[in-house]
């Protein structure tokens, strides 16, 4: 504890967390408040790690094409982070 409060003791570096969900908890259709981003980002933070990227597959409760599709948009999303950074083809289908 300092003056300023809380500092981790781990050096900041990037942390890549994908979270599964049953049910879905953003946009329209959520059905449910997002209790568990803003939770991991106070943990981590008060280690001392604050580069978070999070990658979401909600839905997964659902019919399978719906399951399908949260696929594909978190698919999407990892290739983009990736692309970002100078990756190529971060992401294979697995199918």
């Amino acid at each position: 504890m300092t003056t300023s409060g809380k500092q981790g003791l781990l050096h900041d570096r990037p942390v890549y967390i994908a979270v599964a969900s049953g049910g879905r908890f953003s946009g329209a259709n959520a059905h449910q408040p997002d209790f568990l981003t803003p939770y991991l980002k106070s943990i981590l933070a008060s280690i001392g790690l604050h580069n978070l990227s999070f990658f979401t597959v909600e839905g997964t409760g659902a019919r399978a094409d719906s399951v399908d599709a949260a696929r594909r948009v978190a698919d999407d999303a990892l290739q983009a982070h990736f692309n970002l950074l100078g990756f190529q083809h971060a992401c294979e289908d697995l199918d």
